[in-house]
């Protein structure tokens, strides 16, 4: 969706490369509503964000979890140009019987 209003940010506008200013929730005149820890950002025209605390943890737990596993991988891919990669055949069957149940079940 676009907005054709100019006046939404004021009479000045948005300023070709300014943002808001961030303000940690604690140093905002009234924190009421405020996460505690939570960084918010207020425009001259009274427009408020508040992004919580609880993000910035869930996109550490999501960085360290992709770069575990990227070293997985490498690990595998090592493992399997050096031809030590075995794999139980048994496993591999439980696995895949295993997703096509569950992928059935979250299909209905």
């Amino acid at each position: 969706m676009r907005v054709e209003d100019r006046n939404l940010n004021g009479p000045g506008g948005l300023q070709p490369g300014h943002a808001a200013e961030p303000h940690e929730a604690g140093r905002l005149g009234s924190t009421v509503g405020t996460t505690v820890g939570a960084q918010v950002s207020e425009t001259a025209g009274g427009d408020r964000a508040e992004i919580s605390s609880v993000a910035g943890t869930v996109s550490q737990a999501i960085t360290t979890h992709a770069a575990e596993r990227a070293q997985r991988v490498g690990k595998l891919a090592a493992e399997y140009r050096a031809g030590q990669y075995n794999v139980s055949a048994r496993s591999a069957s439980q696995a895949l019987v295993r997703d096509a149940l569950e992928r059935k079940d979250a299909a209905r």
